[in-house]
């Protein structure tokens, strides 16, 4: 964690107290764009945290940037932050300095290695899943990968793409396709210019993990929200003569929420933390079976302990359990990310689970 954490984390929170109340909350989940709210955000540059300071970034790293989701995500902020943070750290990866606005991510089949040699983009629909956010972003940033494995990045200005909004998303996504656009070196491309690199050194499970990660920090911090909440609210409700906090068996249930928020939290800083390339994927992955399973568990926990109130459109409670049943699946399910931890611990040699564990801890 760099010295940007604790400011970092002050500042979002100052920023997202005063500006993300619930009905902008809501307003937004019905397809409202906030864009004061983005402009606001937009000045913390989470475009620029991840880009080293030589390349005009913030020079931060991925515990800062956990920490500035976790936040974000315990407000229920409606923004493509994340992708915004995992776009730039591609971009700098590229040796390209950082631009502004919100960014769209997503990960293709394409042949982008194919694409980059002819000259010219063309992606069909059915090439891309639905892209989050892909209709107010400036910039959509496409990962695929070589026959090899590596990464390929494909960065399509605004100006380049048609997107065809979906109805009823949520969060708001769009198909997006782009037919015949000319692809130029990027270190003279235009801001509204397309193009498209490799990622020598850099693989697309690599990628598809760090971006796992960033979703499994904001599955912390919601978690986290879902704490304070229920706490609050167990505190407050009265039964009996007493708060319900007060029964052992509702205690038992906080005790366990807690614990499942705590573990989350912890999965998620440990893999931030990791530097290792060839232990990362198996730390991310771990980190977001950890947060999925929590997840479950804590939106029953909450659900179950406010009542009937948990579930009306009027609380705020669904606002975060609703974006946790979202995030466990996106960019990989429990058990994707199962499969791909087994598979992470066989390729770096690890014989059993517990020669795994012992190689982490003592690092």
């Amino acid at each position: 964690m760099s010295e940007l954490a604790q400011p970092l984390a002050e500042a979002a929170d100052r920023l997202f107290s005063q500006r993300c109340d619930s009905r902008l909350v809501a307003s937004a989940d019905a397809g409202q764009w906030p864009q004061a709210l983005w402009s606001a955000v937009d000045e913390l540059g989470p475009g620029l945290l991840l880009a080293p300071e030589s390349a005009g970034g913030a020079g931060g790293d991925w515990l800062d940037a956990c920490t500035l989701l976790e936040r974000a995500a315990a407000h229920c902020v409606p923004l493509p932050i994340g992708q915004t943070l995992l776009a730039g750290w591609l971009r700098s990866r590229a040796g390209l300095r950082p631009v502004s606005g919100p960014a769209a991510l997503a990960f293709t089949a394409a042949p982008l290695a194919a694409m980059r040699e002819a000259g010219r983009a063309d992606a069909a629909e059915s090439d891309v899943a639905p892209v989050l956010w892909a209709e107010h972003a400036h910039q959509i940033a496409f990962v695929g990968a070589d026959p090899a494995g590596t990464a390929q990045l494909l960065w399509l200005p605004k100006g380049c793409m048609q997107t065809r909004p979906l109805t009823r998303s949520f969060p708001p996504s769009a198909r997006v396709t782009c037919t015949g656009v000319a692809l130029h070196a990027p270190a003279s491309a235009e801001p509204a210019r397309a193009w498209c690199v490799p990622l020598p050194g850099l693989s697309l499970t690599e990628v598809r993990a760090r971006a796992a990660l960033l979703t499994a920090a904001q599955m912390a911090g919601a978690l986290g929200r879902l704490l304070d909440m229920t706490l609050a609210y167990t505190g407050e409700r009265v039964q009996f003569g007493r708060s319900i906090g007060q029964f052992q068996a509702v205690q038992h249930q906080l005790a366990q929420l807690a614990e499942e928020a705590a573990a989350s939290r912890v999965a998620v800083h440990a893999a931030a933390a990791t530097e290792d390339p060839h232990c990362f994927v198996a730390a991310a992955a771990a980190a977001k079976v950890r947060a999925g399973e929590a997840a479950s568990l804590a939106a029953r926990i909450a659900h179950q302990l406010h009542g009937a109130i948990g579930v009306t459109a009027e609380h705020a409670l669904h606002l975060s359990t609703r974006r946790l049943c979202w995030w466990r699946d996106e960019h990989g399910s429990e058990a994707f990310w199962a499969r791909a931890l087994v598979q992470a611990l066989r390729d770096g040699g690890m014989r059993s689970a517990w020669q795994a564990a012992v190689a982490c801890t003592s690092r």
